[in-house]
């Protein structure tokens, strides 16, 4: 089976090309089956090849990408009617049963911008590279067609508004004189000197094309910095003068940073007052000694909190720690000691740390004191910290024993059902925890005696369902980092764009985590 390709849109559009190999190498170089030389075809675009079971095409790593029907892809299957444009030239798929027949090849083209030939016709030339240059192309200037860098094709936003209905005017013709935006070719600097003047030459302006004689190159170079400067200007293409503005502008901004760094007091630079209450929404400071910490406590940190319920309630305290060692860190509530916080891991980053106050050390309607006490400073100034700090308060109904009971138990059922269609919908696995969650924290307000069996494994399905959530959130981290090393900027972005979906809130750090990697990520492209 065979393909035709028809050119949809340009100055030659309508125009058709059969192709009858099972495999097709499209590109600018003269080792591929199909040579388009355009700026933004790579040198090894994309593949088009019969399967068997049908035509498929293949991005080969390009810089532009290849794209159907509008959307990028990597590899995908095609059909009749399929758009596919490579770089600047867009073509039109037809899929042809039979032979193609060998006079299908393509005629010669009078030298227009994009040649494209047959491919049998390509696989019985001797030297095809050749065959598709454009006339009176000579081989110095093939070769440097092909050692060019792909040029990236711009995005652009088309206008949402109606066209304008004009006629539109005839297009011109490709110019044959240097192009502004590339670099001045170095074969136009070996022209005959001209009797430019110096005093006309207008850096930036329309004298740009202008090339200076070697005389005016050495007054210039006479004048010290202020000539090499102007020298270096007028020589730059319009990217590299761009290039250098922008980084002009760069490094202005960041003097004026480090000037404004310098004389602010100490307290303007920080982006919010040091908090001293927790809610149930986590915060985003960092307290402790340390490079990282937002706000300096070498020895103790104290937060606030109020419950306001006409019954008795349960309260976890949520937080994150790090660079800690055994039995450094105390925890107290209301003055009652709570034990330590744990020590380092190796998932310190990724660690959320859960401590039960059960309702007897809670005063409901009235303020609660949490203390982080580091047992090691003063003397010592190790350093510590303590990030996403949050509190949860679970109200406890006023039922009986066996009321308590049954609430736990169907919120343990709930816990399973859910976890059971954990791979149906991205949200089950998080719900599933919940609900095992739920239930063990309405076991703990039943006398230990009377808690059943059904309270110990509501604990463990949690501590299961909870350590999937953390593999899922450590496998869609790990994916959008590789997609990210790929080049693949978007599908990176979408990647991190699911952690919401699996984790529908910030009770979990994976969002947290997906926050700090987008923006890691980021500042790599800066």
């Amino acid at each position: 089976m065979g393909f035709q390709l028809v050119i949809a849109e340009g100055k030659e559009a309508g125009r058709e090309f059969l192709f009858d190999q099972t495999s097709v190498v499209i590109g600018r170089t003269p080792e591929c089956d199909v040579i388009l030389y355009d700026a933004g075809v790579s040198r090894r675009h994309a593949r088009i090849f019969d399967e068997g079971a049908g035509i498929l095409i293949e991005d080969l790593g390009s810089s532009n990408g290849t794209v159907v029907n509008g959307n990028k892809v990597a590899k995908q299957a095609l059909k009749d009617g399929d758009s596919i444009t490579l770089g600047p030239v867009k073509f039109t798929f037809t899929a042809v049963a039979g032979e193609v027949p060998a006079e299908a090849a393509e005629p010669d083209d009078g030298g227009q911008h994009t040649r494209v030939v047959n491919a049998s016709e390509l696989k019985r030339s001797r030297n095809k590279g050749v065959a598709m240059l454009p006339k009176d192309v000579n081989t110095g200037e093939r070769e440097k067609i092909e050692r060019r860098s792909t040029q990236m094709m711009p995005a652009i936003a088309r206008p949402s508004g109606p066209r304008p209905s004009a006629p539109k005017p005839p297009r011109a013709s490709r110019p044959s004189g240097p192009n502004a935006l590339l670099k001045p070719d170095p074969a136009a600097l070996e022209a005959p000197e001209s009797n430019t003047d110096l005093g006309k030459v207008q850096i930036g302006g329309a004298a740009k094309e202008q090339r200076l004689t070697a005389a005016e190159r050495a007054r210039l170079k006479r004048a010290g910095a202020a000539g090499a400067a102007q020298l270096f200007w007028i020589d730059a293409s319009v990217p590299k003068r761009i290039a250098v503005a922008g980084s002009a502008v760069i490094f202005s901004l960041f003097t004026l940073a480090l000037v404004l760094q310098a004389v602010l007091p100490e307290e303007a630079k920080k982006k919010a007052p040091e908090a001293t209450e927790l809610f149930d929404e986590p915060s985003d400071q960092t307290y402790g000694v340390g490079e990282s910490v937002t706000w300096e406590r070498v020895d103790q940190k104290e937060f606030e909190f109020q419950v306001k319920s006409p019954v008795d309630v349960m309260v976890v305290l949520h937080y994150q720690c790090g660079d800690l060692s055994e039995k450094e860190l105390t925890v107290s509530v209301n003055g009652i000691d709570m034990g330590f916080a744990p020590p380092d891991t190796m998932a310190v980053n990724e660690r959320s740390v859960e401590l039960l106050i059960p309702s007897k050390h809670i005063k409901r309607n009235g303020v609660n004191t949490v203390v982080f006490d580091n047992t090691k400073n003063p003397p010592e100034k190790d350093s510590w910290r303590i990030w996403n700090l949050w509190v949860e308060v679970t109200v406890l109904p006023e039922k009986d024993v066996n009321g308590l009971k049954a609430d736990a138990n169907e919120k343990y059922r709930r816990g399973e059902q859910k976890f059971e269609q954990r791979d149906i919908g991205s949200a089950n696995r998080w719900e599933a925890y919940k609900a095992f969650r739920e239930a063990w924290l309405t076991f703990e307000a039943i006398d230990p005696e009377e808690r059943g069996p059904v309270y110990q494994l509501s604990r463990d399905k949690m501590n299961e369902a909870r350590r999937e959530l953390d593999n899922q959130c450590n496998k869609l981290l790990l994916q959008a980092r590789a997609e990210f090393k790929m080049g693949k900027i978007e599908e990176a972005s979408k990647t991190l764009d699911w952690v919401e979906k699996f984790f529908p809130t910030k009770a979990h750090p994976c969002q947290y985590r997906a926050l700090a990697e987008r923006a890691e990520l980021g500042a790599t492209l800066e």
